[in-house]
C-alpha cells in the first residue's frame, strides 16, 4: 500500500493569494519541496483587485494600532519579523520599482497589480514550487503525523507540514469563501464571530438617496449609547443605500459586532478642523455679509450645494428664507448640524462587498513566533484566516506578506 502513495512534500500550502505565495517562496528558498494549491484558475486574484487594480502592496507607516481583532502583541510579533521595509526590499529584489504616494501608501511604479503577481509567480517557478490550479481542497486529515489533503478531482496531496492561506469570507467572487473555518473546527480550533470589514454601511435614513454620488471629506464617529466605538477622518461617499468611501467603510468591522442587539449611529463632522464656537463665529460673519441671499445659497458656499437644502429641511428651516432673517437659534442649529450629521446604521453590506473579514481563528491557539497551531503541530495559519484585519492603505497586504513569510520560514526549520 505505502508504495502506491504519492510523493510526500515537505510543505503543502492551500491558497494561492498573497500570504500563500509568500509562504511558498520562503519555504522553497529553504530547499523544501513545496506544493501550492489554488482553487481559482489563476494565482493572486485578490491581489489583482487591490488598490483599484494598482496594488497598494504595503504602507510606510505600519504599526499594530492600524490593525483590529486580535491581540496587539501577537500582531506586533508577526510584523516585527518581516516589516514593511523588508517587504519593499523583497519586491525590489524581484525586479519591481516601487513608489510612495500620500499617507505612506506603497505601489509598484508600473501602477499595475499584475506586475506584483507576475513577479511572485516567476519567483515561485524559479524556486521549483509545484502549483496546482483550478482545484479545490475538499478534505484535510492528519494521520501518523502526516497531512493528507484530498482535492476536488480526487487527487491526494501528502505533506509533513501544511499551511492554510485560504483567506477569510470577504469577496467570494475572488475565491475567498471561508472554506478553512470548517477544517479548523475539525482540528479543534476556535474562531470568533465573523463580520464584513472595509464594507459600505446601510442607513435607516432614506434621504441619502437624494445625494447619492456625493463625496465629502469628514470625520466619522460611530457610537453606541453615545459612547464612541470608532472614529476615522477621510472621504465618505453617499449612496442609494447609505454611505461608502474609505472613512465610512473603515467603521464596518467595529460596527458589525453591535448591530444584532444595539443601535449604532455614525456622526459626520464636515469641519473637523474647526471647533464649534469658531465655526459659529465664521458662519455669523458670512451671514452678515450675505444677508440678502437665500440661506440655501449661503450654505452652499460652505457645504456641497445639493446637501444644503436637505440639511435645512431636516432642521425645519425654509431654504428660500433670506440669510438676514435667520434667527440666532437657527444659525446655531445649522452649525451644529454640519458638525454632526447623524445617521442610524441598520447593517453593513454583505461579505461579497467587503474587502476583508473582521474576525477569524482565535490567536490564543496559535504561536505568535511561528504561526504554528498549538493544537495541531505542523499546521500553520496565515493572512486573513487569522483574527486580524487592518485599515485600508496597504495594511492588510502587509499582514499577508508578514504572516506568509513567518509561516514559510518557521515550517522550514525542522
Amino acid at each position: 500500500m505505502e508504495n502506491n502513495l504519492p510523493k510526500i512534500h515537505d510543505v503543502a500550502i492551500i491558497g494561492g493569494g498573497a500570504s500563500g505565495m509568500m509562504a511558498a517562496i520562503i519555504a522553497a528558498r529553504q530547499n523544501k519541496s513545496v506544493i501550492l494549491i489554488e482553487k481559482n484558475a489563476e494565482l493572486g486574484r485578490k491581489i489583482l483587485a487591490t488598490g483599484n487594480g494598482r496594488c497598494n502592496l504595503t504602507n510606510k507607516f505600519i504599526e499594530s494600532s492600524r490593525y483590529h481583532g486580535g491581540h496587539p502583541k501577537f500582531i506586533e510579533s508577526v510584523l516585527a519579523q518581516f516589516d514593511q521595509f523588508e517587504t519593499m526590499n523583497f519586491f525590489e529584489n524581484l525586479g519591481l520599482i516601487l513608489k510612495e504616494e500620500n499617507l505612506g501608501r506603497i505601489f509598484p511604479r508600473s501602477d499595475q497589480a499584475s506586475s506584483v503577481v507576475n513577479a511572485l509567480i516567476h519567483e515561485l517557478e524559479t524556486n521549483h514550487v509545484e502549483i496546482i490550479l483550478n482545484n479545490q481542497a475538499r478534505k484535510i486529515e492528519k494521520l501518523s503525523n502526516i497531512f493528507h489533503t484530498t482535492l476536488a478531482n480526487g487527487q491526494k496531496i501528502i505533506s509533513h507540514k501544511l499551511i492554510l492561506s485560504t483567506g477569510g469570507q470577504a469577496a467570494e467572487h475572488l475565491g475567498t469563501s471561508g472554506d478553512a473555518y470548517f477544517w479548523l473546527k475539525n482540528f479543534g480550533h476556535s474562531t470568533t464571530d465573523l463580520y464584513p470589514a472595509l464594507a459600505p454601511l446601510e442607513t435607516k435614513e432614506t434621504w441619502v438617496k437624494e445625494v447619492q454620488g456625493l463625496k465629502i471629506e469628514a470625520k466619522i464617529t460611530a457610537t453606541v449609547n453615545n459612547e464612541k466605538i470608532y472614529e476615522k477622518t477621510g472621504d465618505a461617499l453617499f449612496t442609494h443605500f447609505g454611505v461608502s468611501g474609505p472613512a465610512a467603510m473603515a467603521q464596518a468591522g467595529a460596527i458589525g459586532q453591535y448591530l444584532s442587539n444595539q443601535e449604532v449611529k455614525i456622526h459626520l463632522d464636515l469641519f473637523p478642523e474647526e471647533q464649534l464656537p469658531n465655526l459659529n463665529i465664521k458662519f455669523i460673519k458670512i451671514i452678515e455679509t450675505s444677508g440678502a441671499k437665500q440661506i440655501k445659497n449661503v450654505l452652499a458656499g460652505i457645504i456641497p450645494s445639493n446637501l444644503s437644502p436637505l440639511i435645512l429641511d431636516q432642521l425645519g428651516i425654509n431654504p428660500d428664507k433670506k440669510a438676514a432673517e435667520i434667527s440666532k437659534d437657527d444659525r446655531k442649529k445649522i452649525v451644529e448640524k454640519i458638525k454632526n450629521i447623524e445617521l442610524t446604521i441598520v447593517k453593513t453590506r454583505p461579505f461579497r462587498e467587503a474587502q476583508v473579514t473582521h474576525g477569524g481563528a482565535i490567536l490564543d491557539q496559535i504561536n505568535p513566533k511561528t504561526l504554528e497551531s498549538k493544537i495541531v503541530p505542523g499546521l500553520y495559519l496565515t493572512g486573513e484566516l487569522l483574527d486580524v484585519d487592518g485599515d485600508s492603505g496597504g495594511f492588510n497586504l502587509q499582514w499577508a506578506w508578514s504572516s506568509g513569510y513567518l509561516a514559510g520560514q518557521s515550517c522550514s526549520k525542522i
